[in-house]
Formats: structure tokens, C-alpha cells, sequence
């Protein structure tokens, strides 16, 4: 199954009847309910308006955004000229003498903040979309408040799905109670179909693509809204898409009253038809397209034009079968398709006749951050290279914290510096560690050590790309600290220790030992199995690596019992005395069979979850040794044990990882020769 693929049946139009478990079963709502209500909503022109509010003027005053000279956006009154995005600024004031022309915001060196210049340079100056992403989450916090039960799937940067299905049930309830529980008489019970639906009243829905539409839409052929809707019955799918409409219309009509962006909207049951009728009526409006009217609507459109068939994909199906539009491809059948592309063709079939099942879902949230640009003319001196550097960094630094203002505790793992000469690519990165005052600054002192570590040995540059980027963007655990955290005490603490030093009727109270709590690195009683096995690859054998990683677990023990017996000087370092480690010396304690690692401490608990830990180290040597690979998760000593251990592997395991041959993915897929 592929990416988009989802669920590989049914493949027919044919309404499904609609019964009560559909209505009332939460175990129905999936994707293939017949009920089911999705909405795509992009706004209008966006960057163009975005920059229209931000100037303040008027809603008719023609409007483009450009960048370094090209047109990136057109709004509605500078379209009515004639413009469009495939003009320059020139061709374009000719056409529309007043024309409006913003520039997006840049980043300069220095700068902590995009601003507006009135001398943009590409030579000096990087592009930034920062703006347009904050009125991007402005607008998808509206979106969430209104649809607060469905699922919401940010699309791009002015666009997103909602899945409206459980607020449409909901309301489709409230309007026909009688349908809020099944009928004694019901002859399948749950199962039973649901009584005929009265007629919809779409006047609150917006447009309603015509059941006879004939000819395409690109044509400019547009019937009237709704012709044929009474030539036959109407349905309760209908009836979810009507009030699916209505709530769609609200959310529109509140992203204008708060923030004066129009928006459209499409309004079908899945994402394709949403996605493909959302565009048909524009600006500022919206339109439904019903499973009756899909065939008539997709029959004269250029396939290339659905969502995941353009590019590659596209270009490939029309070349093979000499099509453009939808109707080209029809007479072709599934056996054909899947004896060319193999099983994953049947998404491709489907999609061709209004069928999708793939879900709304929230993305992930993201994981990488990149700031990239693209030198003209290229970098030839390392002074060039530092000047960017600093550019990058204060992009990255300002997307960070406005990460982290949303998602506190968000943190990249590593920073990643990559530059490009012609079209060879080249990247190192490093740790990124964790600062409580994050500025351009912080980031230029890491970036400027790895374009040293990278590059800087090179006398000659000639970078046409730099880019840095944060990968591995997590949440810290709540309370994470540095270790200085643990080897200091709190200011309250220690000034309230300075004030009352003086007072020999002071007596000091021992801090309150807390209970450590079980945590995911706390392993559980080995099973027999388990133990047998640990058992049966004993081995005496030390090396180096062993007295390393002993070394460094004592001064862990060491630091540890500190902690907790030890006091503390004027500056918060620990200071244990020679008697408290004498006392400490009859503590509970265990010695490893194996490799001879001590483990000591006043807390047989500690005591015990070490041994659990180092134990399972051992299991997973002996896997290693036994099958090949590495170890993780040990220290340096670890790694050299396990290397000295296991490094010669399988060459049955070799042989199996060389003979794996990795299926194509994504797109890709489709084109697997059918085996």
C-alpha cells in the first residue's frame, strides 16, 4: 500500500445505503461511511492579501507580491487587468499603471527580524515567508475553534482539510430526531436502512455543481447552480454535504470578521472532491459537489489537475495511454492499469472516478527547520560564507522561539550546515545544545565551528546554496535540566543558607529525600529465559573499554553518593569528606560476575535498577556477538566491548541484509513492473 493509496476498495460511485449504524455507531465513523463530510478551505490570493491587511488598503486597490522581480501572488482586482503570476513587474505595471507592488519581507545580516526594505538586494538580502506563516496559524486557530470535534490536516502554508462528519451527524440528529434511535419494528436493527431523506434546501450551502454537468469546467461552461438536483431524490449524503456546507460558511464568514481574509471552500465527500471542486467558484465563495453530480464535473478535466497525479505520475499516464482529461482515462480498465503499474494502480483508478479513502489526519508535528538560500552570484570567499551564516541564523533563531512560544520545551537535537557547488551537495552537522537565551548569535557561534570543520581547509569556494537547518525537533521532558542543575542548589536555597550562616542556633535540616519514581530505564525481573541466556554467554574476558567504562561509572557512583552525603561549598561544588566515604564504604552493593563492574551506594534501590541495567547490557552484547551489529546505548567502553565482541558478525546475516531489496515507495510504487 502506498503513501497515499489508503484503503484499496470499493471502486464504485454507487451510493451506499445508508443505515442506522452509520448515523449512530461510533465503531462507523471511518472512512467509509457514506456520511462522510470533508471541506477544503484555502484563502484567496493569500500572500497578496496578507500583504493588502498588513498595508491597510482598500479591497479593490490592485495588489501583487514580488520577489527579486518575479510575481509570487495576484489578487482578485490585479487579476481583473489581465496580470498573473507568470508576468514580471514591468509587464505588469504596463498592463496596470497603479498596480501595487510589495516586495516580501527580507532577513539582512544582523537582523533579528524580517523586515520590509526599500533596497532589497538578492546579493545581501534572504527572502522570508515569516509573516505569511503567522497569519497562516492565525488562521488555522480559527479553523480549529470552529470544527473543535473533527480533524483538521493543514494542507500548506493557506490551505487545510477538515473533516466535518461528527459535527454533521450531530446537527443532522438535532434536525431529524427521529433518527436518534432505531425503530422497534426495524427488520435488521442497527443495520436497517434509514427512511427516505426529504428534500435538501440548499440555499444556505452556496453553489451546487449541477447533476447533468456535461462539459468541463475549464471550458467556462457553468450551468446554473443545482440544475438536475430535482431530477432525482434526494439523500442523506446529500443532506451531511448541505449541512457541511453551512458550517463551512460560518467558518469563512468568521475569518473575515477576525482577520479580513476571504476564503473558499469546497465542500464533498473526500478529499479529492473537496480539494477538486474547491476551486471552481472564486473568490470568496463555495461550492458543494455531490457523488451524483462527480462523474459529469471530473469527466472534462485534465487529470493532471488531481491532487498526486500531476508531476511524474501525470506526465507518465498521458504519455501511456495518450490522455489528458478524465474521460480519456475511463474506458481504460483496472486489469490493464494494474498489469502495467502493478497492484498499487488501483489508487490511480479510483482517484479517476471520485473515489478516495485516504483520512484527514493532523500532521506530525514538525521536525526540522531549514533556512536555505540560494547564492547569486556564488560564495567564493569564506567572509561571503560567515555573512550568510548570520543571515540564516537569525531566520532559524526567530522560527525557533516562535516555535517554542507555541510548543514550550520544543528543541532541535542537531544543527546541519549544507552547501551546494553546482549540483553537488555537501553537509556536516553537530549536536546543538540546549540554551535557555536562544539569538542569531548562539546559532552563528555553532554554525560558524561547523563551516570551519566543513570548509574551512578549502582555498577555493564556489557555493551556488547554503543552508542551515534543525533536525531531531522535540519536546524536552518537563523539567530537564543541565548537570549544573544538580550540582548546584537553588538561589532561594542558597541565600537563605547565606543568611542564617551567622546564627549559631540555627540548626540545618536535611533536605527531604524524594522517592524516585519508576521510570521506562527501571527494567523489569528478567524472565527465565531470559536469565538462562545471560548465563549461558558468561565470559571473564576484560579490555580496556571495561576499565574506561568502569572508571567513568565509579565517578558517577561517586558523584552520585556525593549528592546525596555530601556538603556543599560557598560556589554549590560538591565536597565529600574522607569519613563520609568510609561510611559509605559498607553500603549495599554489587559486583558484576562478568566484567568486575562495582556498583555501590546507600540505596539498595539504586542498587538494584543498576544491576538490572548493566545486565541487560550484557544480554544485548551477547545478541550482538551471537548475530551481528551493534550494541546500542552503552558508553565509549561499551562500544569498544561490543566491537571487540561481535565485530566479526554473520555472514549469514550479511548475506540476508545484501539480498534485501527495497520496494520503491511513495509514487514510485505505481510503477513497480507487476511481478
Amino acid at each position: 500500500m502506498s503513501l497515499f493509496a489508503g484503503p484499496s476498495r470499493p471502486t464504485t460511485t454507487t451510493p451506499t445505503v445508508v443505515n442506522y449504524r452509520h448515523l449512530l455507531s461510533p465503531q462507523a465513523m471511518t472512512v467509509f461511511n457514506p456520511l462522510r463530510t470533508i471541506a477544503h478551505c484555502d484563502i484567496d490570493g493569500a500572500f497578496a492579501q496578507f500583504e493588502q491587511v498588513r498595508l491597510g488598503l482598500p479591497d479593490d486597490v490592485p495588489l501583487i507580491c514580488s520577489q527579486w522581480g518575479s510575481i509570487i501572488a495576484v489578487n482578485y482586482p490585479a487579476r481583473a487587468y489581465g496580470i498573473k503570476r507568470m508576468h514580471n513587474e514591468v509587464e505588469a505595471k504596463k498592463l496596470c499603471p497603479h498596480l501595487v507592488v510589495q516586495h516580501v519581507a527580507t532577513y539582512r545580516d544582523g537582523d533579528t527580524e524580517a523586515g520590509y526594505w526599500d533596497d532589497v538586494d538578492r546579493r545581501t538580502h534572504k527572502v522570508s515567508l515569516d509573516p505569511y506563516r503567522r497569519e497562516s496559524l492565525k488562521i488555522l486557530a480559527i479553523f480549529r475553534e470552529m470544527v473543535p470535534r473533527g480533524e483538521l490536516e493543514k494542507a500548506s502554508i493557506d490551505e487545510a482539510f477538515m473533516d466535518l462528519t461528527p459535527m454533521v451527524i450531530e446537527r443532522l440528529l438535532e434536525r431529524h430526531a427521529y433518527l436518534r434511535s432505531v425503530p422497534p419494528d426495524a427488520p435488521d436493527g442497527l443495520d436497517s436502512p434509514l427512511p427516505p431523506a426529504p428534500p435538501v434546501d440548499w440555499g444556505k450551502a452556496g453553489h451546487v455543481v449541477p447533476v447533468d454537468m456535461g462539459m468541463g469546467v475549464e471550458e467556462g461552461v457553468e450551468p446554473e447552480d443545482g440544475d438536475g438536483e430535482t431530477k432525482g431524490e434526494s439523500t442523506w449524503g446529500d443532506w451531511a454535504l448541505c449541512v457541511g456546507a453551512e458550517i463551512m460558511a460560518d467558518v469563512r464568514a468568521e475569518v473575515w470578521r477576525r482577520l479580513h481574509y476571504t476564503c473558499s471552500a469546497g465542500i464533498g465527500h473526500n478529499k479529492t472532491l473537496a480539494k477538486i471542486c474547491s476551486g471552481w467558484k472564486k473568490p470568496n465563495q463555495q461550492t458543494v459537489l455531490r457523488l451524483a453530480a462527480t462523474p459529469g464535473f471530473m469527466r472534462d478535466m485534465d487529470f493532471t489537475d488531481i491532487r498526486f497525479l500531476g508531476g511524474k505520475l501525470g506526465n507518465a499516464i498521458a504519455e501511456e495511454y495518450s490522455a489528458k482529461t478524465v474521460g480519456d482515462m475511463l474506458p481504460v480498465t483496472l486489469e490493464d492499469m494494474q498489469a502495467k503499474f502493478g497492484e498499487e494502480s488501483i489508487w490511480v483508478y479510483n482517484i479517476l472516478r471520485g473515489i478516495d479513502h485516504t483520512e484527514v489526519k493532523e500532521k506530525l508535528a514538525t521536525k526540522s527547520m531549514l533556512a536555505s538560500k540560494n547564492t547569486i552570484p556564488n560564495v567564493t570567499t569564506h567572509a561571503q560564507g560567515h555573512h550568510w551564516l548570520g543571515v540564516l541564523a537569525g531566520e532559524l533563531a526567530v522560527r525557533l522561539r516562535e516555535a517554542r512560544a507555541v510548543a514550550p520545551g520544543l528543541w532541535p537535537k542537531t544543527l546541519v550546515l549544507s552547501t551546494r557547488t553546482g549540483w553537488d551537495p555537501r553537509s556536516r552537522q553537530m549536536a546543538f545544545p540546549f540554551a535557555r537565551d536562544l539569538d542569531a548569535a548562539y546559532i552563528v557561534k555553532h554554525a560558524r565551528r561547523l563551516w570551519d570543520e566543513h570548509v574551512g581547509h578549502l582555498k577555493v569556494l564556489k557555493f551556488n546554496n547554503i543552508s542551515l537547518a534543525f533536525h531531531g525537533l522535540e519536546k524536552l521532558e518537563e523539567g530537564q535540566r543541565g548537570i549544573e542543575g544538580f550540582l548546584k542548589r537553588p538561589r532561594e536555597e542558597r541565600e537563605a543558607s547565606a543568611q542564617s550562616s551567622g546564627s549559631s542556633e540555627h540548626v540545618k535540616e536535611p533536605p527531604v529525600k524524594r522517592t524516585r519514581l519508576p521510570t521506562l530505564h527501571m527494567s523489569p525481573k528478567p524472565t527465565p529465559l531470559e536469565a538462562f541466556l545471560r548465563k549461558g554467554g558468561k565470559t571473564e574476558a576484560k579490555d580496556e573499554g571495561d576499565d574506561e567504562r568502569k572508571a567513568s561509572t565509579e565517578a558517577k557512583v561517586e558523584a552520585e553518593s556525593a549528592l546525596k552525603t555530601g556538603t556543599e561549598g560557598a560556589e554549590g561544588d560538591v565536597a565529600g569528606t574522607k569519613e563520609e566515604t568510609e561510611e559509605n564504604s559498607g553500603a549495599p552493593g554489587w559486583t558484576c560476575p562478568r566484567c568486575g563492574e562495582e556498583f555501590a551506594l546507600p540505596d539498595e534501590e539504586w542498587v538494584a535498577r543498576q544491576r538490572a541495567e548493566h545486565e541487560d547490557w550484557h544480554f544485548a552484547a551477547d545478541l550482538q556477538a551471537q548475530y551481528g551489529g551493534a550494541a546500542e546505548g552503552g558508553s565509549e567502553g561499551s562500544a569498544s566491548r561490543a566491537t571487540n565482541g561481535g565485530g566479526g558478525g554473520s555472514s549469514v546475516a550479511r548475506g540476508k541484509a545484501k539480498a534485501k531489496v527495497q520496494k520503491p515507495k511513495g509514487i514510485k510504487a505505481f510503477f513497480a513492473p507487476k511481478k
